[in-house]
């Protein structure tokens, strides 16, 4: 119960930060906005990188905690997440659309704990998340994902 009130309380301390704003590179679609010092790993392309503060990220990126390791990430359509410790999260498709304020996204939970307050994609019930046992449609709340290992 401890580790939920906690996961929910960063959530909504990210709530408090701006929302990413849009920068020359296209392909970002959010931040890594707070992160443990040292950062967390972020899979690209098969290389390993270091998540830090500030680290764009991509469509098809992996986010992965170790213990001790959390981070919190706000995507351009406002959706703010906070990944626990000991987690893996697949960016597996993400597309928005700032003027239409429509699009989509995908993400995948493979293990761990993801805290989340959706943001515009979950209005138009085209926010999706995958478990290794489930599907989940968001329709804009905020939340708590917890996969066992």
């Amino acid at each position: 119960m401890r580790n939920l009130f906690l996961l929910l309380a960063a959530i909504f301390a990210l709530a408090a930060q701006p929302a990413v704003a849009q920068t020359d590179a296209g392909d970002t679609i959010g931040r890594i906005k707070n992160v443990t010092q040292g950062g967390i790993e972020v899979v690209r392309d098969g290389g390993k990188l270091q998540g830090t503060s500030g680290f764009r990220l991509r469509e098809g990126d992996i986010v992965v905690t170790r213990a001790g390791q959390r981070a919190g990430i706000t995507f351009v359509d406002n959706t703010r997440m906070v990944v626990a410790p000991k987690s893996r999260m697949i960016i597996s498709s993400y597309r928005f659309d700032r003027k239409r304020r429509t699009g989509e996204s995908q993400m995948t939970i493979e293990r761990g704990k993801v805290g989340v307050d959706s943001g515009e994609l979950a209005r138009s019930g085209r926010m999706k998340f995958k478990t290794p046992t489930s599907t989940l449609g968001v329709r804009g709340t905020t939340f708590v994902i917890e996969v066992d290992e």
